[in-house]
């Protein structure tokens, strides 16, 4: 298991892989660039770029933090709650707001969808000063998209199933609060197995651009035997929201359905 406690210098970071210039070798011929190396804690740092060709629309990038475990390149990596999407021509941009003090190895990218996933993105290293007393800034929580950037983000009116070996059907996309809303589908059982948990999750963005992370709320449904699930749940906090719902990690990356509600 990696340390924790174990940091390695900006030199060791770059000789791993990680240097301040994002490294794209496994992102080419895509692009990155970074706002900055060193930054305050949560100050806002951005990334943006352009995906590489064969990178479809909509996929979902994920921020992770290499944890070293020695200082010879063994270690982990660790995702963190920061994502965005590629947009329809490709581009892309990420902001994060990072409370970790320390310089680190961080990747951007997303595991291919075949049977021996590969790593699609690129890396480098990041400082981040401070004290570790520093509060997390409150206002990236009131962030509001509409419902068209919400369907640029793969959140649309029908069920999005393109990461969803199956169906999905929603009763309504809009509703007031506290008022039912049925969510059922079919999902083939040789990805999801029969009794899997499927977890309703809410897309809290962070900016206009598409960045934010997931939070999990308290309504799961299981997959039934026969390969079919319902979840009627009821929501309270009002505003047109990106939902998904989504199993455990069973490859790389979850599998899920991404939908949009309106609660009035």
């Amino acid at each position: 298991m990696a340390q924790a406690d174990v940091s390695l210098t900006s030199k060791q970071l770059t000789q791993a892989g990680y240097p301040k210039k994002p490294n794209v070798v496994d992102w080419a011929p895509g692009t990155a660039k970074l706002s900055t190396n060193t930054a305050a804690q949560w100050e806002d740092v951005v990334i943006t770029g352009k995906a590489p060709d064969f990178t479809t629309p909509g996929q979902l990038l994920t921020l992770s933090r290499y944890v070293p475990a020695d200082t010879q390149g063994n270690g982990e990596m660790k995702a963190l709650n920061v994502t965005t999407t590629v947009n329809p021509n490709g581009t892309f941009a990420m902001r994060m707001q990072l409370g970790y003090v320390g310089t680190y190895g961080y990747s951007v990218g997303y595991y291919t969808d075949s049977f021996s996933p590969e790593f699609v993105g690129f890396q480098f290293q990041l400082t981040t000063t401070g004290d570790s007393s520093a509060a997390a800034k409150g206002s990236s929580q009131a962030v509001q998209l509409t419902k068209k950037q919400l369907r640029r983000g793969g959140f649309t009116t029908t069920p999005n199933v393109n990461i969803w070996p199956g169906t999905a059907t929603l009763s309504t996309n809009r509703a007031p609060a506290g008022s039912p809303i049925t969510l059922s589908g079919t999902a083939d059982p040789a990805v999801v197995k029969p009794g899997s948990v499927l977890t309703l999750t809410r897309f809290v963005p962070t900016d206009k651009q598409g960045s934010g992370h997931f939070e999990d709320l308290p309504i799961q449904t299981v997959l039934k035997a026969d390969g079919t699930f319902e979840l009627t749940f009821e929501l309270n906090q009002k505003g047109t929201y990106g939902y998904s719902l989504t199993t455990p990690v069973t490859t790389d990356e979850p599998l899920g359905i991404e939908f949009q509600i309106t609660t009035t």
